[in-house]
């Protein structure tokens, strides 16, 4: 006599498995069995003396998870407390706080039949998920790491990835910045970016699978050349400097720009319309600044940043905001010492507390290294 209880939970995943110590994880991926049809991935797992307590019914499910299976049972036997209320209690923190769960996971069905001495129960996972996707999972357990496998992402003209990352503090916004950050940081490929469309597994929680898509406004090829002829155009440019002190070279910078350069007004009515968050076309890269020679307030910064590059001048860029625009100035390296420079203005170089006076905010979560 059977007696079906079917604990179906919408719901999301299947990561923290991995975590939680199920063995998984090799390397800096995760590896999956492949899903399988429900009649050549049913199995019994083998358990001595049938499963007894939670912990040990949370291995058994989590193991299979792990496998990638989609169809198992087991037996259970002298079960220590209120089996019915385990099954709910694991099916809610699969699906809903572990991060590979709510990553991968639609929904878990537990499924009991009475036999005369035991109990057989039968689990139905269903995945929202590919193998190709949850096999695609990387590992970022430090904040260094994260940023290294965006910035390898970004540069790279990538348009999808998934990152399961440790001690994660940050919201949407922060981690926009964060991706605004390693897109800037690596300035000879800073073209192009279209879009940034972000979710993590949970939403909230120090341990999350953050899902990255990303847009470009032309292909790769096209971006590639871009920061070529820009890189080229900027060394010709550099042929002419003659000077010799860091004070020299950036004035040098600032002048070239403000004679050779149109500032884009209209474009810069979009960053203020969008927030900041506009298609990043030609003219908001040093590819418009220096190779057609008009730039929104950003393209300025960035072809800035690359003649600092070729005359020597240790430099990076930060995108923040000044007063209530989203604006990108550089951090610079004179004499030894770094200093806050925005060749549009005319505030010259400034030390952190001088930018902040002067109405420059950044995300100090994200540039915690400049607070």
């Amino acid at each position: 006599m059977s007696r079906k209880k079917a604990l179906a939970l919408a719901g999301a995943g299947i990561l923290a498995v991995l975590c939680a110590g199920c063995g998984t994880a090799s390397g800096e991926y995760y590896k999956e069995t492949a899903h399988t049809s429900l009649a050549e991935s049913e199995s019994r797992l083998s358990f001595s003396s049938g499963v007894s307590n939670y912990y040990a019914l949370q291995s058994a499910v989590l193991s299979m998870i792990g496998a990638g299976q989609e169809l198992s049972t087991l037996p259970v036997g002298n079960y220590e407390g209120s089996l019915e209320e385990d099954l709910s209690r694991i099916t809610q923190e699969i699906t809903t706080e572990n991060p590979l769960g709510c990553f991968a996971v639609s929904s878990i069905v537990f499924d009991q039949t009475k036999m005369l001495t035991y109990e057989e129960l039968s689990i139905t996972i269903q995945y929202k998920r590919t193998p190709e996707e949850i096999a695609a999972v990387r590992e970022a357990p430090s904040q260094q790491e994260f940023e290294r496998r965006l910035t390898e992402l970004l540069s790279g003209y990538g348009t999808e990835a998934y990152f399961s990352v440790s001690a994660l503090e940050d919201g949407e916004e922060d981690l926009y910045d964060q991706v605004l950050r390693c897109f800037y940081g690596a300035a000879d490929t800073a073209y192009g970016l279209k879009s940034v469309s972000l979710a993590t597994y949970p939403k909230t929680g120090p341990k999350r699978i953050v899902e990255v898509k990303l847009e470009w406004t032309d292909s790769r090829e096209t971006l590639l050349e871009q920061g070529q002829q820009a890189q080229e155009r900027a060394r010709e440019i550099c042929t002419e400097f003659n000077g010799k002190s860091d004070f020299e070279r950036l004035d040098f910078v600032q002048k070239y720009l403000g004679d050779h350069v149109r500032y884009d007004d209209k474009a810069m009515r979009v960053v203020t319309e969008t927030g900041g968050r506009q298609s990043r076309t030609s003219t908001y890269t040093a590819y418009g600044a220096l190779v057609e020679g008009v730039a929104a307030q950003s393209g300025l910064a960035h072809g800035a940043k690359l003649l600092l590059d070729e005359l020597g001048v240790p430099s990076t860029l930060i995108a923040g905001q000044n007063g209530d625009i989203s604006y990108v100035w550089l951090l610079v390296q004179s004499e030894g010492v770094w200093y806050h420079y925005d060749p549009t203005g005319d505030h010259g170089l400034m030390s952190t507390e001088e930018c902040k006076q002067q109405g420059y905010t950044w995300n100090e979560r994200v540039y915690d290294d400049l607070s």
